[in-house]
């Protein structure tokens, strides 16, 4: 296909996004992803057209949850949601309570994290993709003045680049405040004219997610998104409040998740919403932001509800169940509504199942075959979490008031509770909250890591029940993928000094 005049319609583009994204080769370090339209071309006529990056934005978003975006066929490979299963399985909070079909099962073990296995390769390309198609974006719209129909494109693209490094930089490595100068994964901020980057430190890679975020809360002010799959002002603002949340700014972390909180534009779920809306449509109040999952974009049966709800045709119903830890629901107090999302009756073969939290409207077995409820990536519930967790470090008064806002829609009377909280009582509360809260959406790993804290896994686990492991357990990251590091000539993992700056460790199974 030859480009050459500035005027060509919206039609000639409208494969863009795909041909970007899709045209992707196994190894990232293939620098020229299209067969249609190269980097320089992007950069050329996008400007001149505001549905060019509109186009790559939209084939972006469809990444994220799209089977095989991994590079696999494999059925635990569906994009940002099987990584959130992996994740909270890594965490303990979530049990994998068969493996009749395997999938997730050396996630489970903690035994995917070598850089021969595929997992970390699946992660590693699924992000890099991200990566690629918002640098597209990036590059053909950034320049000090960028014009007002092409800011929405540009702060998403930032945003979803953002977002991609800050998931990245906590599966890859330890958290910040471990060791800022560890080195973690290499950063790409051009898909024109880039060549091999080397790691660069943890430190490194935050500022540059921080610099994208603020950024694209600059860009994206006044945008009016079309739908919850887009990132508007306030949900990358709340990528941003975890940012600095991560890397200790605790003050704009409160105040960004303060912000958010009061704009109006989304509402705390309420106690009844908790259990009877299943999580399955985007247009709940209180998400931010999700996708809208229908017949044509289902990915199947790969998917997060083949995997989780037991009244959709899925792997759960069939065996593969996914249920909450034994000492974490017992945790829950009993006159929290959210105890009611897992089934109690140990004689139900769907014990401590998400029964009631993430379910089809017709609640019956294998009804749903079409896959097409939908799913979220973001609450304004994580904003109160935020927001408590960030006072909790610097005004415990005002962190206390935070969680009882955001438990007076869960336990009633909690109020008195929260207010005998000592300081680290208060901390530890805020940690048992984000895992009650948040279960089965991804962020368990995360609190683990930012609080510093030990696992132990409860007795209804089917592997490693009742051993405990610490946050920075080596099985708590991933190595950079065998792929990468030998196509990557600026990544030695044979040279001693770089890996031991890189703090690169073996990861040698201790079961």
């Amino acid at each position: 296909m030859k480009l050459n005049n500035k005027t060509l319609q919206f039609s000639v583009f409208a494969l863009l996004f795909t041909v970007v994204i899709a045209g992707c080769s196994k190894d990232y370090l293939d620098r020229e992803p299209s067969s249609y339209l190269t980097g320089e071309q992007i950069k050329e006529y996008a400007p001149l057209n505001p549905e060019i990056p509109k186009g790559i934005i939209r084939g972006v978003y469809t990444n994220t949850f799209s089977w095989g975006t991994g590079g696999s066929g494999d059925h635990d490979d569906f994009g940002q949601k099987s990584i959130d299963i992996v994740t909270d399985l890594m965490s303990g909070d979530m049990v994998l309570t068969g493996k009749t079909y395997g999938w997730f099962s050396s996630d489970y073990e903690l035994n995917a994290m070598s850089r021969t296995d595929s997992r970390a390769y699946k992660l590693w390309r699924y992000y890099f993709q991200i990566i690629t198609g918002a640098n597209a974006v990036v590059d053909a719209l950034a320049s000090d003045s960028i014009d007002v129909a092409n800011r929405p494109s540009y702060g998403q693209a930032l945003a979803l680049r953002a977002y991609a490094y800050f998931n990245m930089v906590n599966l890859y490595q330890h958290p910040f405040a471990d060791d800022p100068t560890a080195m973690s994964v290499p950063i790409y901020n051009s898909q024109v004219n880039s060549e091999a980057q080397p790691l660069s430190s943890v430190e490194t890679v935050y500022e540059f997610i921080i610099n994208d975020l603020e950024l694209a809360v600059e860009m994206l002010e006044n945008f009016e998104r079309s739908n919850k799959n887009e990132i508007n002002r306030n949900v990358a603002k709340g990528l941003l409040s975890y940012a600095y949340l991560s890397t200790g700014e605790f003050g704009k972390a409160a105040q960004l998740s303060s912000e958010i909180i009061s704009s109006g534009e989304f509402t705390l779920m309420s106690s009844e919403q908790v259990i009877q809306t299943g999580f399955n449509n985007v247009l709940i109040p209180g998400w931010m932001w999700g996708v809208d999952i229908t017949k044509d974009n289902s990915p199947g049966l790969p998917s997060f509800w083949g995997m989780m709800d037991i009244f959709t045709y899925s792997y759960a119903g069939a065996g593969d169940g996914k249920a909450i830890d034994i000492s974490l629901y017992n945790a829950i107090p009993d006159n929290d509504v959210r105890k009611q999302q897992f089934l109690s009756d140990e004689n139900n073969q769907y014990y401590l199942h998400p029964t009631y939290k993430f379910y089809d409207a017709n609640r019956q077995i294998f009804y749903n075959r079409t896959w097409d409820n939908d799913i979220v990536y973001m609450r304004v519930a994580e904003m109160y979490l935020v927001c408590a967790e960030a006072y909790a470090h610097t005004n415990p008064n005002e962190s206390k008031k935070v969680l009882r806002l955001l438990l007076a829609e869960r336990e009633p009377g909690a109020a008195s509770r929260i207010n005998a909280l000592t300081d680290e009582e208060l901390m530890d509360e805020i940690y048992l909250q984000w895992r009650i809260e948040m279960w089965g959406e991804g962020k368990s790993l995360l609190a683990l890591k930012r609080f510093e804290k030990e696992v132990t896994r409860g007795p209804n686990h089917k592997y490693l029940a009742n051993s405990s492991y610490l946050y920075n357990d080596t099985r708590m990251i991933f190595e950079i993928p065998e792929n990468e590091v030998n196509n990557n000539p600026q990544i030695d993992y044979n040279d001693e000094e770089n890996s031991e700056k890189s703090k690169v460790i073996s990861f040698i199974s201790e079961n």
